[in-house]
């Protein structure tokens, strides 16, 4: 098996440093990546071995668990903690979670595409500040942090591990005395794995469509910009006064 880990976007948050300087983020404990679905059975069995994994949490909604199911050994346990509901997924919701095949399906109604991109801006600010969300970001920090005191790796995951997950990975690091500074830096690492793929996706579109500013409108929704991950940050720490 070729190694996975750019293709989950995958990378364990431990060795982050503390603002307080005294010491880091465990290793080995928190790990956050993409949909798993991308492997197979197998290959999925033997990467979560390697990385002594012992829970997956699902940030995903039910509509992308069920056409994208985690192809999980039954010795990991599985929890299902969407961040989102269904209605505020944007492209995700009725349509599908695929957004390449819905694309193609609209490849001819560039304009429809459009509208079906997320605000992202209000985005980042909802999953932090909405009752709903909150409420499961903080779930999930809770879930984190107790396996991690039994010793127990977690993997935690949404689609492409950009937006929900790079919510949830600030939340567990401001949840450690992590600076706004390092969580910035972790965010912004996964256009390393995100680019080329993303630049795939973008030639296939503008393939597909001919029409550019589509093309610029996808790019920038697969990669990770750091504007949002600062307005996620603002409102988190707002909404906890």
């Amino acid at each position: 098996m070729r190694c996975p880990r750019r293709k989950l976007n995958f990378r364990d948050l431990g060795g982050i440093p503390l603002l307080d300087g005294n010491g880091c983020v465990p290793k080995g404990l928190f790990c956050r990546s993409g949909k798993l679905s991308v492997l197979s059975k197998e290959d999925c069995a033997r990467f979560l071995d390697k990385h002594r994994v012992g829970c997956v949490i699902d940030l995903r909604t039910p509509i992308e668990v069920c056409e994208f199911p985690d192809p999980l050994p039954e010795d990991v346990e599985y929890l299902q903690i969407p961040i989102l509901k269904d209605a505020a997924v944007g492209i995700t919701h009725e349509t599908g979670s695929d957004p390449m095949t819905i694309i193609r399906n609209l490849r001819k109604h560039p304009e429809k595409l459009k509208e079906m991109v997320p605000d992202f801006n209000q985005l980042y600010r909802q999953t932090v500040t909405d009752d709903y969300s909150r409420k499961q970001l903080d779930h999930v920090v809770d879930v984190l942090r107790r396996n991690a005191e039994k010793g127990v790796c977690t993997l935690f995951h949404c689609t492409a591990g950009k937006d929900r997950t790079g919510i949830a990975s600030m939340a567990l690091l401001k949840s450690y005395g992590v600076s706004d500074e390092e969580i910035v830096r972790d965010y912004m690492r996964t256009n390393r794995n995100a680019f080329w793929a993303t630049m795939k996706k973008c030639v296939a579109i503008a393939l597909l469509t001919r029409n550019w500013s589509l093309v610029k409108t996808a790019y920038q929704s697969f990669m990770a910009d750091k504007s949002l991950i600062v307005i996620a940050l603002r409102n988190y720490e707002k909404s906890a006064d």
